[in-house]
């Protein structure tokens, strides 16, 4: 699995209709070997910069919980670590 690959994963992830690669909310999005995952096969930590869409805890939270669930459900992601920046327009 490549960044590439993550990238792909993240346009399966809307916000308003649009994924949230398009709107330009990933600002970093990499996979680094995660040491402490379990078996045989290599597995990664998907670390995730992200701008909250808008300044509402309830939308963002389940944009959050949206990205998480896609990643965990890739084989190769055995944790994520999701980094949030602020709304750019807090009106939202």
């Amino acid at each position: 699995m490549t960044d590439a690959d993550l990238l792909n994963a993240l346009r399966d992830c809307y916000h308003l209709q649009r994924n949230v690669v398009d709107l330009n909310l990933i600002r970093h999005a990499t996979l680094t070997p995660d040491p402490e995952a379990p078996g045989l096969i290599p597995r990664f930590l998907a670390t995730i910069t992200l701008v909250a869409p808008t300044s509402d805890d309830t939308t963002t939270a389940q944009l959050l919980a949206q990205i998480e669930n896609r990643l965990l459900g890739l084989q190769p992601i055995s944790r994520v670590a999701i980094t949030l920046l602020p709304a750019l327009f807090t009106i939202l």
